[in-house]
């Protein structure tokens, strides 16, 4: 019944495209689904719909890039397929849509071998120089921008996969500040070392310098914010254990005020108690006489 109604969906989009477009994001939707012939079924759809420009590629496609990752290998190749025809178009829109690809599967919950499968992947189609430096430059201020280690952990690995030419090279120095918190890393860390071996085999020695000393920038940074991440933690765990103190000693003062409290009230009940006898005694005393 899904995959039937997919199909039809695909056909209303292909005659009324403008009156399907909002519902889009629901025909993606159905690339999750949890059978094999509802996926497949969307995904012929959805393709057939993108090739023959009836549906407009935007950051959903993300939908689609995760398909190169389904148990169904039929879905796989196909999937592959469609990222292969849109590369061969003129202006290669996987370009234009790979920054919010990368940004929308980053902050999905998915294995970061799948993550770098993906990406690995789709990069292979940036060949032009032009186009490699610019997404070098827009992935590298968006690592600033990232809420998670995590995440800038995945921008800094598809910006090692990137080819880089002098000019790109000179773009991640000058962008410093974009990435240096996050070198105490140790996976960004390799991903920038990365970068700079692969720049050496082919640099010319007055970029060689000016590699050798990124690298060496690179690895003190790294250094001293693992340092500054090990001291920090000491610090908590101290802090913790100061807090657990501090309770304990609480709770033992409060037990010794309980204590001494209960002792009080007994000495003062045996005095009230001697006090009765004796007036008692003088009235029987009194009596006699």
């Amino acid at each position: 019944m899904r995959a039937n109604t997919v199909i039809a969906l695909g056909d209303l989009a292909f005659r009324f495209p403008n009156e399907v477009e909002p519902y889009g994001k629901h025909l993606y939707g159905c690339l999750r689904d949890s059978s094999t012939v509802v996926r497949r079924h969307t995904l012929m759809v959805l393709t057939h719909l993108i090739l023959n420009d009836m549906v407009k590629v935007k950051g959903q496609v993300c939908e689609i890039a995760l398909c190169l990752q389904d148990d169904d290998p039929r879905i796989r190749d196909m999937a592959g397929l469609l990222f292969h025809s849109l590369a061969n178009r003129s202006n290669n829109p996987i370009y234009n849509l790979l920054p919010d690809i990368i940004s929308q599967l980053s902050q999905i919950d998915m294995d970061r071998e799948s993550f770098r499968s993906i990406m690995l992947f789709l990069l292979g189609f940036i060949k032009k120089e032009r186009q490699s430096a610019t997404l070098t430059e827009k992935l590298t201020i968006r690592m600033a921008k990232a809420d998670s280690i995590s995440q800038k952990s995945d921008l800094a690995y598809c910006i090692s996969q990137l080819k880089h030419t002098e000019k790109s090279i000179k773009a991640l120095i000058d962008l410093w500040k974009c990435y240096k918190d996050a070198l105490a890393d140790e996976d960004v860390k390799k991903s920038f070392l990365h970068i700079v071996s692969k720049a050496k085999k082919t640099a010319k020695a007055e970029l060689k310098t000016i590699l050798e000393d990124w690298e060496t920038k690179i690895d003190t940074h790294s250094a001293i914010g693992q340092e500054d991440a090990k001291a920090s933690e000491r610090a908590t765990k101290r802090k913790k254990k100061n807090s657990k103190k501090k309770k304990k000693k609480v709770v033992d003062s409060e037990d010794e005020d309980e204590v001494d409290g209960y002792s009080h009230g007994e000495d003062v009940d045996g005095t009230d108690k001697e006090n009765r006898r004796s007036s008692f005694r003088a009235q029987e005393t009194a009596k006699v006489s």
